[in-house]
């Protein structure tokens, strides 16, 4: 779920005060898209947006609206940091893979993948 002017309007009714112009283009700009590749729920939608009005009201929230070359650049760089720590969980898996079949084959077991890895090198050498 995404804020448009119709919700915004709805928002100023129910908090009985019109928005200054400087937070509803910071609402909207934020909370106009879904915040890929994720999506707002209604209820986080006007959580997240009830914490940015108080911010706002005690002086604590920057509504400087960024550049859509800003955004993008601190998007890609947020996701770049995600791809990374999923690289690392996925050598760890990996690694932790490799240390359990270990322990299968010291057992005289083999995993799904051992014995397929066992049958292709019996049929290369035929």
């Amino acid at each position: 779920m995404v804020l448009n002017k119709k919700i915004l309007k709805r928002l100023e009714r129910s908090y009985r005060k019109a928005f200054p112009g400087d937070l509803d283009k910071y609402l909207l700009a934020k909370y106009g898209e879904e915040p890929f590749p994720y999506e707002f729920t209604e209820q986080d939608l006007y959580e997240n947006i009830r914490r940015d009005i108080c911010n706002y009201e005690t002086g604590e929230l920057d509504v400087t609206v960024k550049t859509r070359s800003k955004y993008l650049r601190e998007e890609l760089k947020h996701l770049k940091g995600l791809y990374i720590e999923r690289l690392d969980e996925i050598r760890d898996l990996r690694d932790y893979i490799i240390e359990l079949e270990h322990k299968l084959s010291e057992h005289g077991l083999e995993s799904p993948r051992m014995a397929d890895e066992r049958l292709q090198t019996r049929s290369s050498e035929i």
